[in-house]
Formats: structure tokens, sequence, C-alpha cells
């Protein structure tokens, strides 16, 4: 089961490139991967990854070899080997694991684990190399609820998880970084590397499996070599792979809240070479001849050797955390490459790169004062002298060519170090030292806002916070009909209210602070105009369905700064808030027409205004109105536009008001009512009518009867 690389769901983790291989630094005991190899010069991927139990495995390329679970499709040409990026895959792997569920009801679940090689742009393309280890989960639900997922890298839980194909659906993809930086995949959830178990058969040499063969596995730092789910009872119903144990799930007696697996699909190539990358090769000469300087990487106890034209063939020096070096001499020219030999590898492992020479910038100095960047630098070729061109830390904004190994730049912004690069391929990188006094601090400006105009009684705030480069705040009032009271002497804000007596305010703002400029000064004008009488607006007349929420709307009231509701009339009903301008309350069942009362006040005085707020009258039909004389049995029945606690009385007579059939008859929850007596003591006399009355204000006269 290959699933393809989505870089949209990634959880990051980079680390520092540093001269030696990069290890993992954090983890339960035995977790994770310890050890990531050289990059190989093939394609631009670490030849392989290293668990805690010293376990290597490279990256599984031979197409052709189904052990490598390549797909029909995954490399372009099949019938030609990989390479790179012409015949080569989107992704690769060192490590693949696959698990299987039956979820019931026609539904499964999946467990990916992997450690991948894939390209940030999807296809193969130099420079988009990334690696990160990978934990995917998916799960078809048939009931929601909360999950756990217990697999041989940890335990997740998921809460709320709704029903549905792919309910339950996570991806962690850990380990991308920058270019050129595998260690990331270190801290993954992937390690140990999971390896089939001794159960019969064994797995192909040079391989941890077979992974067209489900079987079980070892290498689970937690002791959880199986993928099982856990849910609610009943999640599982008519699943092949249900949990034997009851007591797991959610209930300690179910079967139908757990599956579980023990039986695996993985992929491993154990690594048959160490490989070899070269992380340095540098050359000097200051006459006929010189010096080749190599640097490389490997696994420790590796046969490394350099060689090239004009070179002899020269061992490298390595120290027990796989770190190599050897300088070798060279009479003429330098040469323009040198090979580098893993020679203990079959077939051996090659490294061929171009030689560079040493740059070493000596002073990157920026006067403060002077506003001088000045940078020296000098190359290990002395004879040919190669030009040196100095550039900002991105490498691509140039300061100019050093002249006799000088370069001295006015008027420019430095940044935090810069680069020299060199004519013949070498370059290096120094911090930028800066010298000099402190630049100066920002001129010091009061800024007292913007002019304001409001009404008596209004809130002001006076506001300096926008000032620039000030420490200390002073608020003065210079003018106005009265004074304001408690203006602060070292805040940058202070509000206030607008007083009665209308006019012109203007206040003063004092900043102080340590730069140029200080003490400066700033005045804003508030204009307090005289407020207008407020108009109360309780809004137009309504009518209402009884029982329904009735909202009063006072909000159209002009000048107002408070409200206040008042009933003044019909039937009693509460208010949910009579202190704010739309209040409401629910319309009592009752026929009746209910007035309120709204008073506003503002700076100008106090207004009222009423609304009548009416019921809406009941609409009754009559369905039935029936007497049977046989039987003296009447049947009444009939609908009502009004539900809620609504009671129907029915008279005899043309009229509401006469003799009562019938009283307080329910009417249901679909506008409902009946009525039926069998023998009853009041007879219907010929061409008998009756009336109906509802006590929400319906009313339906002289309805005949059917006598028979």
């Amino acid at each position: 089961m290959k699933l393809k690389l989505t870089i949209t769901v990634v959880v990051l983790a980079a680390f520092g490139l540093f001269a030696g291989l990069a290890l993992a630094d954090h983890g339960p005991a035995g977790s994770h991967l310890v050890a990531v190899g050289p990059v190989s010069q093939d394609h631009g991927f670490p030849v392989w990854y290293k668990d805690a139990t010293g376990l290597t495995l490279e990256l599984c390329l031979d197409h052709q070899n189904p052990l490598c679970n390549f797909l029909p499709g995954d490399v372009p040409d099949p019938n030609n080997p990989i390479s790179f990026p012409g015949n080569f895959p989107e992704e690769a792997f060192w490590f693949m694991g696959d698990a299987l569920l039956d979820t019931g009801g026609g539904g499964g679940a999946g467990l990916v684990l992997g450690l991948e090689a894939a390209f940030a742009g999807g296809g193969p393309v130099p420079g988009d190399q990334i690696t990160f280890g990978r934990v995917r989960i998916r799960a078809d639900i048939n009931v929601a609820g909360d999950y756990t997922v217990t697999h041989p890298y940890g335990q997740d839980v998921f809460t709320g998880v709704p029903t549905g194909p792919n309910g339950i659906n996570m991806t962690e993809d850990i380990g991308i970084g920058a270019f050129g930086d595998y260690s990331g995949a270190l801290n993954s959830r992937i390690g140990p590397f999971l390896v089939w178990d001794n159960t019969p058969p064994a797995p192909p040499p040079g391989f941890v499996s077979d992974p067209l063969i489900d079987h079980p596995v070892t290498g689970s730092p937690f002791g959880t070599n199986f993928f099982r789910i856990e849910g609610p009872v009943g999640a599982f119903t008519g699943s092949t792979n249900l949990c034997a144990d009851p007591t797991l799930g959610d209930s300690p007696t179910a079967t139908t809240d757990c599956i579980e697996t023990d039986l695996f699909s993985i992929m491993g190539k154990i690594a048959a070479i160490a490989g070899v990358e070269v992380t340095g090769a540098t050359y000097q000469t200051a006459g006929s001849g010189g010096s080749v300087n190599v640097f490389a990487l490997s696994e420790a106890g590796q046969a490394i050797h350099a060689s090239g034209s004009g070179l002899n063939t020269t061992p490298l020096a390595g120290n027990s955390t796989g770190l190599y070096f050897s300088r070798l001499d060279f009479a003429g020219a330098p040469p323009a490459s040198v090979t580098v030999t893993n020679v203990g590898d079959v077939p051996p492992s090659v490294a061929t790169v171009n030689l560079v020479d040493q740059v070493i910038i000596s002073r990157a100095e920026y006067d403060n004062d002077t506003g001088t960047l000045t940078v020296d630098a000098t190359s290990s070729d002395v004879v040919n002298a190669p030009a040196l061109e100095a550039f900002l830390a991105d490498g691509v904004t140039s300061l100019g060519t050093l002249t006799g190994g000088t370069l001295t730049v006015n008027g420019v912004i430095p940044t935090a170090s810069i680069i020299v690069k060199s004519a013949a391929g070498g370059q290096d990188s120094q911090p930028v030292e800066v010298i000099g006094a402190g630049s100066d601090p920002l001129t010091v400006l009061a800024i007292a806002g913007p002019p304001q105009s409001v009404v008596q009684g209004a809130s002001v705030l006076l506001d300096g916070s926008s000032s620039v480069g000030a420490t200390g705040f002073n608020w003065t009032q210079i003018s106005g009909p009265t004074g304001i009271a408690g203006l602060p002497a070292a805040a940058p804000t202070f509000n206030f209210t607008a007083p009665a007596i209308p006019g012109l305010y203007e206040f003063e703002l004092e900043v102080t602070g340590p730069g140029p400029g200080s003490p400066s000064t700033d005045v804003v004008a508030v204009t307090v105009q005289a407020s207008a009488p407020p108009v109360a607006d309780a809004g137009p007349d309504q009518s209402a369905v009884q029982g329904a929420t009735v909202q009063l709307d006072g909000s159209n009231s002009t000048g107002a700064l408070t409200y206040s509701w008042l009933q003044m009339s019909g039937a009693a009903a509460t208010l949910s808030d009579p202190n704010v301008a739309a209040p409401t309350f629910t319309f009592p069942n009752v026929a009746d027409t209910l007035v309120f009362s709204l008073t506003v006040t503002g700076p100008g005085g106090s207004d009222e205004d009423t609304v009548a707020v009416s019921s809406v009258n009941d609409v009754l039909t009559v369905l039935r109105a029936r007497f049977r004389t046989g039987r003296s049995e009447w049947r009444v029945e009939g609908t009502s536009s009004i539900l809620t606690g609504n009671k129907v009385t029915i008279y005899l007579g043309p009229t509401v008001g006469g003799t009562v059939l019938a009283a307080d008859l329910d009417v249901d929850a679909l506008g409902d009512w009946r009525f039926r007596d069998k023998n009853s003591g009041t007879p219907a006399a010929p061409n008998q009518t009756i009336s109906i009355q509802s006590s929400a204000g319906g009313v339906l006269e002289n309805v005949p009867v059917a006598v028979n």
C-alpha cells in the first residue's frame, strides 16, 4: 500500500547542518532513528538511515525487484535502470509498513508507516529532495464517538469522530527541512525499524521482509507490535478483526468495540554500502604546485581514498564519528576536480567534486559613525589571484569587487553577516563586527490626536499614545468656558465627560524623551456642542400571536443615552430587560391589547412614547357538527389557528353566550379540537345551530348542526 505525498499535512522538525553524521537527540530509550548517512551523488538523497538497534537500511531503488515494492508506473521507464532525474520515482522508501483492518459494514481502516524520499514540488527535480517519517491513520467510522488507535510507534486518540468514510483521517509527516538537511526525519516517530519476528518463513537475504507477505513483526519501542482501534460499543459490528479480549474498547464485556491485527506488510533493504559524501574540497597554490584539502563523511571504519589528475591516490584518515580528511600535494597547476571513493563498498561508492579555492574573510567591519563597511579577504590561489566579490547575507546582493583584498562601501545598511565569493568557486561567510557609537534615538514628537466634536455629557478621550520617542507626558488645558479637573501629569491618555457648558476646549500635550526635539508640544481642540432634546420612538403598533415572542424597538429614538420601558395596560407581560432599546416579551395566552411606554433620557432632557401590541384573533373552523338522535350523541370537530394554551367553548344557538354545550376543549399541537358526547342529556332541536368561542379571541357563530 503506497500513498502519494501530500505536503499540505506536515509537522516540520528541521535541524542545523554540521560536519558529521546527524544524530537523533530525543525520545524514549531505543526509539527513533539515530543516524543518517552520506548523501549520494547519484540522486541527492542519503544513502542510508540507522536505528537504535544498529540496523541500517538503504534507499531501495531496485525497481525490478518486487522486494522494493514499486508499483507499475512508479518508474517512468521500467525497462531501463533508475537514473536521476530522468528515470526516477516521485517517491521511494528506506522503510515502509502497512496494516489493514475490517471495520465492519463494508468499511476498512489502514495504517501507513514509512521513512520516505520525495520531492517538494511532486516530481524529481534537483534541489527539491526531502525526507520525512510518516504515520498515517485512516478509518471508516460506523458509530460516532471517541476512538483510540494503538500501533508500533505509539498511540493516537481521536475525539468526537463523525460517521462516514475516513472519519479518522490523520497524516503526520515529520522531518522536512531545508535542502540538503535530512536530519529532521531522525526525530519522527519512525524507529526502530520493524522487522519480521521469528515466525516462519524467514525474510529473504538482504531484506528485513517480503512486502508481498503479511507477517507478524517486532521492533516497537512500546511493545505494541500490532494495529488496534478501540471505540464505542457496536462500532465494529460484523468485522472479521474483532479483538479477542472483551476488556478492550469502551465496554469491559462487549466485543464489538475493538478491532486489531498483528499482520503487517513491511519493506526494508539492509544497507550493503556505507557510501561517502564530500563535504569540502579546496586547493592552495602559491607557485608551482600546491595542496588539496579533502573533507568527507561516511560510517566509521571505512576505507576512503582520494584521487585525481596529478594527484597520488591517498587514503583519508577517519574518526569514530565518521569524519574523514586528507591533504594531497600536486605539482604544477591545480587539478579541476577530486574523486573520493569508499573502496569497501560493493560496488565502490564514488563522489567526484570540483576543486575550489579557499576564501578566508579576515575582516568584516561596519563603522556606525561613518556608515562604512570594510571587507578584507584572501584566496588560497595566490598565483592566479581570482577576483573576489562581496555580498550581503542573501548571497545575491553584491557589495562590489575587492581590490588588493579589500573593499570599502559607504552608505550601506549591513546584514548580520557577509559573504565573499571567488571567481575560482570558493566562498566564505563572516559575521559583521560593528564599531562606533550607538545610533541616534527617535526625534521626539508630540501627537495630541485629531480635533474632536462631541455633545454635552459624552465621553471624551484625549490620546497622545501615538507620540514618537516619548517617555514622559503632561496634559494642560489652555482654553475653554470651564475647567476640566484631573488632567494627568504623566499618562499618555485621559478620559473625561464633556461639560454641560458648550464651547471650544483646547488641551496641550507636552512630551519628553531621550532623542532630539525634546520637549515637544501639540494642541488638540475639543468642541462641545449643546445637546438637542431626545425624541422617544417606541416603534409602530404591532400585532402578535398569543405565546409568540415580541420585540419592542426604541432604537430609532434620537439623542437618547438611557431607555426605560413600562407596561401601561393589558394582560401582564414580563420584559427581558426594561432598560435596553429593544427588549422582548412573550405575548400572554389571552386576547388582549398590551400598551407599553418608552421613556428616553439624554443630555438634552427626556421624552416619552407609547406602542400598542394587540393579539391576533384566533381563526376557528368547524369540520363536523352532528347530533345522532338514535344514540343521543354529539360530535363536533374543528380547527384553531392558535395552538399554545388555547381552549374552545361550544354554545347552543346562533350566538355565543347562551347555553354551554362543552367548555374548555384543548387545542392540540396540530391545531385540532374535538367534542364527542354519547347519551347526551342535551338533545338537539330541529334546525339546531351552535356557536364557537376560543380563549384566544376567536368566534364562529350560527353553525348548522346535522341532526339525523
